[in-house]
């Protein structure tokens, strides 16, 4: 059985030699490369797509012997999935790999605008040092309002904890009618938009969520919020976020995720009042390996005909396994 891992040319997540032939999973052909030949393709039984390798029409047309293939991502919004159930190849992603490291990055983004960390760094750094040097009010957590856009398993891992510091919690999520632990309030997303002093956003990329944070969401925050987004870059419509804060809608933007990846426009690095990190909310050393451990076994469960909970295509026609496991 062939394996291929398409490795993403930004930044690696496969070490080299780590699926060597002295690796635990010597007794498969595990290849990695960045740019697959045609060989590579055509060959290949199953593949294992990391961040940003883009799956789309033209390269599935080149996997011939393919007949699943893992994205090793929680989002599937650079995968052509209907070209992949055409092509009878079952697609599945990896699930919540990573949602505890993102809740604690936001959490910590959130806490960064909460204590004016920004304002205070920069005064320091310039010989200062006046607790007063600072824009803006600053609350308790008891006092603010944290708005959560999108309630899956990363708005609720945010929630647990912010809940401990003693947030006042609200979120939007047409799919969550409310919250079972009773530590956040669901209301509707003009509502939120409207009472949140900082807004979180935590759903998937989709055609209905694309720039959700646009011109007229921007008008009807509450004058003055934060806005951290550690979920999908194209959620946020960039210049109208830059027109935002330009407005002084918008206070403070922490932001690990742009839709511009990897070359973030230039008036969003140089802001003073933007933060950038570079896509990194995933990560920890224990989240990297349970997202590689956990793509080549959900690859493996699907060549072996096994049931995988986030297969995002059952319903496409695909070929028996046997003579695959």
């Amino acid at each position: 059985m062939n394996i291929l891992m398409i490795d993403s040319q930004r930044v690696n997540y496969v070490d080299p030699g780590e699926y060597g032939p002295g690796s635990e999973y010597r007794h498969y052909g595990v290849e990695v490369t960045f740019r697959p030949s045609d060989e590579q393709l055509a060959k290949a039984d199953g593949i294992i797509a990391f961040h940003s390798v883009v799956i789309d029409a033209p390269l599935i047309a080149r996997m011939h012997r393919c007949r699943a293939l893992v994205k090793a991502t929680i989002g599937l919004d650079d995968v052509d999935v209907e070209a992949l159930s055409a092509r009878g190849i079952v697609c599945a992603n990896i699930g919540s790999v990573g949602v505890e490291e993102v809740a604690e990055h936001a959490l910590a983004l959130i806490l960064f605008a909460q204590r004016k960390l920004f304002d205070y760094a920069g005064h320091t750094r310039q010989g200062g040092w006046n607790w007063r040097a600072h824009t803006g009010e600053v609350r308790p957590c008891a006092d603010t309002v944290l708005g959560v856009v999108g309630y899956g398993a990363t708005g609720r891992a945010l929630a647990r904890r912010a809940a401990a510091l003693g947030y006042r919690i609200c979120f939007y999520d047409p799919g969550v009618e409310r919250c079972a632990e009773g530590i956040a309030t669901g209301v509707t997303l003009d509502s939120l938009l409207e009472t949140a002093d900082i807004l979180s956003l935590h759903l998937p990329l989709t055609p209905d969520t694309a720039h959700l944070m646009n011109d007229a969401a921007f008008s009807r925050m509450k004058h003055g919020a934060t806005l951290v987004n550690t979920a999908r870059g194209g959620i946020v419509d960039t210049d109208a976020l830059l027109r935002a804060l330009q407005a002084g809608g918008v206070s403070m933007a922490l932001l690990d995720v742009v839709q511009e990846e990897p070359a973030p426009l230039q008036a969003l690095i140089e802001h003073e009042r933007v933060l950038l990190t570079p896509h990194a909310a995933f990560y920890s050393e224990r989240s990297l390996a349970q997202l590689k451990a956990n793509a080549l076994e959900t690859l493996l469960a699907l060549l072996q005909g096994k049931t995988v909970e986030t297969v995002v295509n059952s319903d496409c026609v695909s070929r028996e396994a046997d003579g695959y496991a």
